[in-house]
C-alpha cells in the first residue's frame, strides 16, 4: 500500500478542497505588504525556540567620529539657540530656525555621504532627535518629519540609478526640498485619493507613454514647500503598457511640484498648536509656507513613466520599499523623542520629591510609587529606542518589530504622562516645572502626528501579515490554495501541511511544558548570573505565543470585528515580550551592573503580569467551545500566574532616582549634559544642593531640632556649615518658585 497516496486522497484532497474554499487569494496589496522590510527579532519569539545569540553578541550601536562632531557642532549650536529662545520666555521664530538648518545641511543627515550628504547612521539620527526633544519636542518634531521621513531611504532602497543621481544631490545641497504625502482620510470608505493612469501619446508607439495624476489633500510635514513630492497612488494600466493591462495596485511616483498641475495651499494642515507657535516665533507672524505645513493637490499631472519609483521595470517595489523606509524612520524617530521627554520627567520629578520633604510622610500620596514607575518607564523606552537602532545599524528594516515597540511607546507615555502630573499637585505651579510640562503635553500629539505620516504601518491587516510572514509555512500554503491548477496545488498542499501539523504539534507540547516548568529547562545564554531566568522565562511564553499564532493564524483570513481583539491582545502580549528583550540587552551592553537589576526586576514582573492578563483574555474568549477553558489550564497553570511588579521593587527603583549613583546617571544622566534651560537648571542646581547638605540634615534631626539656624547659633554647626544649608535653602525656594532675587 502507498501511504502517500493514500494519504493524499483520504486526508489531504478534503483537507485542500475545504481549505481552497475558505481561504481567498493573496491579493496584490498583500503581496506587496508581505515583501516589505525584513523580520527580525519577532521572528525567533515566534518560532517558540529564540536563538539569544543572534542578539546577545549583537554590539550596541555606536557614534562614529564624524557624527560625533556633527552632535558636538551643528546641533549643540541648535540646542543652544532654543534654550535662549526658552530662557526668554519665546521660541526659535521660522525665520532663524529654517536658515540655521539649511546652513548646517540637516536636510543632508539621511543621504549617503556618496551622494553628498552626511550619511548619518539611524543611532546617530535618533541621538540627534533625542537631544534637540530635550529642548523643544516641536522642532524635533519637524526635523523627524522633514528630514527623516523625508525621500532619502526610499531613493536608496529602491530608486533607479537616474533618479538617485537627480534628486539625492540636490536635496543634499539644499537646492531642494523634499516630503512623503500623507492623507487625511484613507480607508475602505474613502480609499487613497490618488489615482495615475498609463497613457500613450501615440497611439501605435510604446516607448511615448506618460502618466497621467489626479490626486486632493496629500499632505505634508510643516516647513519650506517640498519641490519633491514621493506620492502613493493606484495605477491603472488599460493598454498594459507596464505589464498586465487593468489594475496594477498602489505604486509610488516622484512628483516635481513644479509641473503644470500641481496645487499648493499652504498653512492648510495644522498638526499641533505648539508646532506653530515655534514657527510663527515671538512675533507671531508665521512664515509662508512654513507655520503649518501644507497640502498638494493635483490635476491631471502628466508625467513621464520614469517618475515611477524604481523606474517602469520595478513599479512593484515601490509600496513595499516605502512601508520598508517609514518603518525605518518611525524606529528613529518615535522612540528618540518618547525617551527624552520621560526621561526629561523622571529627572524632575525625581528633584521635585527631593525638594518636597525629608520623608515620605511630607509627600503626595503615593508619590514613591509613582515614581518608581516612572524610573522603570524611562529604562524601558531607552532601552527600546538603543534595541532598535542596533537593528537599523545592522541593515534590518524590522518593520513588525517597529510597530510592536511603537506601540508599546504609546502606552508607556500616557502612563509616564499621568504618573508625572500626580507628582506635580503636590509642587504646585513653578517656572520648572512647566517647562517639563509642556514638553510632555506636546510629546503625544507629536507621536500621533509622526504615527499620521506612516499610517499603514499600524495597520490592523498589516500588523496581521507581518506575523504571517515569520510562520514558515502559511504564505507557502496560502499560495498553494490559491493555484489555478488544483492538481499541482494539491501536491505542494500536501507537501506543506504535514509539515505545518508535526510543528504545531511540537509547538504544542513546548508550550506545555515550558508553562508548567517556567521555562526552566530551557536554554539561555550562559554567564548571565542573575537574569538568566528572565531569559528562560520569556523562552515560556515565546513558546505559549507561538502556539497562539497557530490556532488565531492571523493574515490567513480578512480580519473580522469578532476576531481583532483577539489579534490585538496577541500583538500587545508580543510587543511586551519584544520590549522585555530589550531591556534585558541594554542590561548587558551597559556592563551587567547588579546595581541597574531592581529597574530589569520591575520590567520583567509588568511584562509577565501584563502577557499573563492578555493570554488569559485572548483564552477566554477563543471562540471554540470547551477549547479556550482547556488551553488556559494548559498555558496558565492555577497558582503560577505572574504578579504585578511588588512595592519593594517599586520603591528600590524609586531610590535609585533619589540618591545620587552611577545607576541614575545611567538612568537620566544624560538629560542634564550640557543642558541651558534656566529653571530646569535652577531644579538641579537645588536637588544637588539638597543632596550635598543631607548628611547635615539628619545631624540636624537627630538633635531634635527642625531650624538649622537655632543649630548654628547653639554651636552646633560651623559658619561653613550654615552657608552649605542656607545655599541650599536659596537653590531650593530659586527653584521651585521661580525667585530670580533668590538665584
Amino acid at each position: 500500500m502507498d501511504w502517500s497516496a493514500w494519504r493524499r486522497r483520504w486526508m489531504t484532497e478534503p483537507l485542500y478542497r475545504r481549505m481552497r474554499n475558505s481561504v481567498s487569494p493573496l491579493t496584490a496589496f498583500q503581496r506587496q505588504v508581505l515583501s516589505s522590510g525584513d523580520a527580525w527579532w519577532e521572528a525567533q519569539l515566534l518560532s517558540g525556540r529564540p536563538d539569544w545569540g543572534g542578539l546577545t553578541y549583537v554590539r550596541p550601536a555606536v557614534l562614529s567620529a564624524a557624527e560625533r562632531e556633527f552632535l558636538d557642532g551643528p546641533v549643540m549650536e541648535l540646542c543652544v539657540r532654543l534654550e535662549q529662545a526658552r530662557n526668554q520666555g519665546g521660541e526659535l521664530a521660522a525665520g532663524a530656525l529654517w536658515p540655521l538648518l539649511r546652513g548646517h545641511r540637516y536636510e543632508a543627515m539621511a543621504i549617503p555621504a556618496e551622494h553628498g550628504g552626511l550619511g548619518l547612521s539611524a543611532w546617530a539620527q535618533s541621538e540627534l532627535l533625542r537631544r534637540v526633544a530635550l529642548r523643544s519636542v516641536s522642532v524635533a518634531y519637524l526635523l523627524a518629519a522633514r528630514f527623516v521621513f523625508g525621500p532619502a531611504n526610499l531613493l536608496v532602497l529602491a530608486g533607479s540609478d537616474a533618479q538617485r543621481e537627480h534628486w539625492l544631490p540636490r536635496l543634499a545641497g539644499g537646492q531642494e526640498c523634499g516630503a512623503v504625502a500623507s492623507f487625511a482620510v484613507e480607508n475602505d470608505i474613502v480609499p487613497i485619493q490618488a489615482t495615475g493612469v498609463v497613457l500613450r501619446e501615440d497611439a501605435g508607439d510604446h516607448d511615448h507613454a506618460v502618466l497621467r495624476l489626479n490626486w486632493s489633500g496629500a499632505r505634508h510635514a510643516p516647513g519650506p514647500r517640498p519641490g519633491l513630492l514621493v506620492l502613493p497612488f493606484r495605477l491603472h494600466d488599460p493598454d498594459g503598457v507596464l505589464g498586465p493591462a487593468g489594475e496594477r495596485g498602489v505604486c509610488v511616483a516622484l512628483v516635481d511640484t513644479s509641473h503644470a498641475g500641481v496645487v499648493h495651499y499652504p498653512g492648510s494642515c495644522s498638526w499641533r498648536h505648539g508646532a506653530s507657535r515655534t514657527l510663527q516665533g515671538q512675533s507671531g507672524e508665521a512664515a509662508p509656507d512654513m507655520a503649518h505645513g501644507g497640502v498638494f493637490d493635483g490635476y491631471d499631472v502628466q508625467l513621464p513613466l520614469a517618475a515611477l519609483v524604481g523606474a517602469p521595470a520595478a513599479i512593484d517595489r515601490g509600496l513595499p520599499a516605502l512601508l520598508a523606509t517609514q518603518s525605518v524612520a518611525k524606529g528613529i524617530a518615535l522612540p528618540a523623542l518618547s525617551s527624552a521627554s520621560v526621561s526629561l520627567a523622571a529627572h524632575a520629578s525625581s528633584a521635585v520629591l527631593r525638594l518636597q520633604g525629608d520623608g515620605p510622610g511630607s509627600e503626595t500620596l503615593g508619590a514613591r510609587s509613582r515614581l518608581g514607575r516612572l524610573a522603570a518607564t524611562a529604562y524601558r523606552v531607552e532601552a527600546g529606542r538603543r534595541f532598535l537602532a542596533a537593528g537599523l545599524n545592522l541593515g534590518y528594516r524590522p518593520v513588525l518589530t517597529t510597530a510592536l515597540l511603537d506601540l508599546g511607546i504609546f502606552d508607556e507615555v500616557r502612563r509616564s504622562m499621568s504618573d508625572s502630573m500626580d507628582l506635580l499637585g503636590g509642587s504646585g505651579p513653578t517656572p520648572a516645572l512647566a517647562e517639563w510640562q509642556d514638553g510632555l503635553h506636546e510629546l503625544l500629539p507629536v507621536l500621533f502626528g509622526l504615527d499620521g505620516l506612516a499610517a499603514k504601518n499600524r495597520n490592523t491587516a498589516v500588523l496581521a501579515l507581518g506575523v504571517m510572514r515569520v510562520h514558515p509555512y502559511l504564505v507557502q500554503e496560502i499560495e498553494a490554495l490559491g493555484q489555478s491548477d488544483t492538481e499541482e496545488g494539491s501536491l505542494a498542499f500536501d507537501r506543506l501541511v504535514w509539515k505545518h501539523a508535526g510543528v504545531a504539534i511540537g509547538a504544542s507540547m513546548r508550550a506545555i511544558t515550558t508553562a508548567w516548568t517556567r521555562g526552566r529547562f530551557s536554554s539561555c545564554p550562559r554567564l548571565l548570573g542573575p537574569v538568566a531566568r528572565h531569559y528562560r522565562r520569556v523562552n515560556r511564553y515565546a513558546a505559549a505565543l507561538a502556539l497562539l499564532v497557530e490556532i488565531l493564524q492571523p493574515g490567513v483570513r480578512p480580519i473580522e470585528t469578532h476576531s481583532e481583539p483577539g489579534l490585538e491582545r496577541l500583538l500587545r502580549a508580543l510587543a511586551a515580550l519584544v520590549s522585555l528583550c530589550a531591556v534585558l540587552k541594554r542590561w548587558q551592553d551597559d556592563g551587567r551592573h547588579n546595581a541597574d537589576l531592581p529597574l530589569v526586576e520591575w520590567c520583567a514582573a509588568d511584562a509577565y503580569h501584563s502577557i499573563d492578563n492578555l493570554m488569559e483574555s485572548m483564552l477566554e474568549n477563543l471562540g471554540l467551545a470547551g477549547a479556550g477553558a482547556v488551553l488556559k489550564g494548559l498555558l496558565l497553570p492555577p497558582g503560577m500566574r505572574s504578579p504585578a511588579p511588588d512595592d519593594a521593587v517599586t520603591l528600590d527603583c524609586a531610590q535609585l532616582l533619589l540618591v545620587p549613583s552611577d545607576t541614575r546617571e545611567r538612568l537620566v544622566g544624560a538629560v542634564w549634559a550640557n543642558h541651558g534651560l534656566r529653571h530646569l537648571g535652577a531644579l538641579e542646581r537645588a536637588y544637588e544642593c539638597v543632596v550635598n547638605v543631607e548628611g547635615l540634615r539628619e545631624q540636624i534631626r537627630q538633635a531634635g531640632l527642625k531650624d538649622w539656624r537655632l543649630a548654628h547659633v547653639r554651636g552646633g554647626l560651623t559658619d561653613a556649615q550654615a552657608a552649605a544649608l542656607e545655599a541650599a535653602e536659596t537653590a531650593v525656594i530659586a527653584a521651585l518658585r521661580g525667585d530670580e532675587a533668590a538665584s
